[in-house]
């Protein structure tokens, strides 16, 4: 040993590093049962996953809620835009309120009381009003009986005349020889959108007379179907469909369509059949027995065919449905042109 040097501790320190000099050692010796790691004692990583572990549940949970806020943002964006739609409808409906009530005012005595069943607004509809539509509706245009016009041509249906006389307006006979003859309705309404110089300037003016003429017609030849509307006595007609002179501006389908407050449609195919059911209500008499045969017509078609549609029940599983819902179509069951009674074999919608 060298003078002045000391003995170098041995206690539980290890051996001295080698090729060095002075008293580097290597540590504390491990305990009994312990590894060493990167020179540190190791309890076999139970700590660090244990760590991990939490910090990716956290993770997982904040993520969680940031697709929930995401969900909720979506949900507020819609429910704004739909206050937005419902606030500029009711806008509008309240100018045109505003506009009837100043030409009121302005005609003075020369005012038809009558025609408060007509002129209601939508917002004081509530829920008593039926809504008109499709090939199985005998009040819609689209309902398929054969009526004989001023000249003697017979037509499948109002709307296949209101077309006609269309094609006739525009002096398109070809088309008008296919709306005449067309087998479908979708054949007929194919000619009927290739009219040759077609305006809708010229034909706007006088769409309404076409249309009423046609119903017109079917109601005169078709007694039990001027019954049903004589029935109906003051509840308001909605015409659903997408057309917004006509019809409400919705398809029978469409949830607004059972929502007056959001039709944004002038319904002058309603007013048209309101004003007609006035007219012909006057000199109308109810032969014995046909009072009662018309009620049970009539609530049948307020079950199957004037029924409200909700879509989220429409597509659901084991939803009975079935007659289509085309173009503001009432599925549900046919009535017959002859007797207007549900043909032989037809099941319920």
């Amino acid at each position: 040993m060298n003078e002045g040097s000391q003995p170098q501790p041995r206690n539980n320190y290890g051996a001295p590093i080698r090729g060095g000099g002075g008293n580097r050692y290597r540590g504390p010796a491990p305990q009994t049962g312990e590894r060493v790691q990167n020179g540190a004692p190791n309890n076999g990583g139970y700590n660090n996953n244990n760590n991990l572990h939490y910090e990716v549940t956290a993770l997982r949970e904040e993520m969680g809620q940031l697709r929930s806020s995401v969900d909720n943002l979506e949900l507020e964006k819609e429910s704004l835009r739909k206050a937005i739609r419902k606030l500029k409808l009711e806008n509008e409906h309240m100018r045109k309120k505003y506009k009837r009530i100043q030409e009121k005012i302005g005609a003075g005595d020369d005012v038809d009381s009558s025609d408060a069943e007509i002129e209601q607004d939508f917002d004081e509809l509530g829920r008593d009003f039926l809504l008109v539509g499709g090939m199985h509706d005998p009040l819609s245009l689209r309902f398929e009986v054969t009526i004989r016009d001023n000249d003697g041509v017979e037509h499948k249906s109002a709307e296949r005349y209101y077309w006609y006389k269309m094609a006739e307006h525009f002096k398109d006979d070809t088309a008008k020889d296919l709306i005449h003859k067309a087998i479908s309705v979708s054949e007929a309404e194919k000619a009927m959108s290739e009219i040759k110089g077609f305006k809708e300037a010229e034909w706007n003016p006088i769409r309404a007379k076409h249309w009423e003429d046609g119903q017109r017609m079917k109601l005169a030849g078709y007694r039990w179907i001027l019954n049903l509307l004589i029935l109906s006595d003051k509840i308001y007609l909605a015409v659903a469909t997408q057309d917004k002179y006509f019809g409400t501006g919705w398809r029978k389908n469409r949830a607004e369509s059972n929502k007056p407050i959001y039709w944004d449609g002038e319904n002058h195919g309603g007013k048209i059949l309101m004003r007609l059911r006035r007219e012909l209500r006057a000199g109308h008499e109810w032969a014995e027995g046909e009072q009662d045969t018309t009620r049970r017509k009539f609530t049948e078609l307020r079950r199957f065919v004037w029924r409200r549609v909700d879509p989220a029940k429409r597509f659901a599983p084991g939803y009975n449905f079935r007659g289509g819902l085309r173009r503001g179509g009432g599925g549900g069951r046919p009535f017959t042109a002859s007797t207007g009674a549900p043909p032989t074999g037809t099941t319920n919608a």
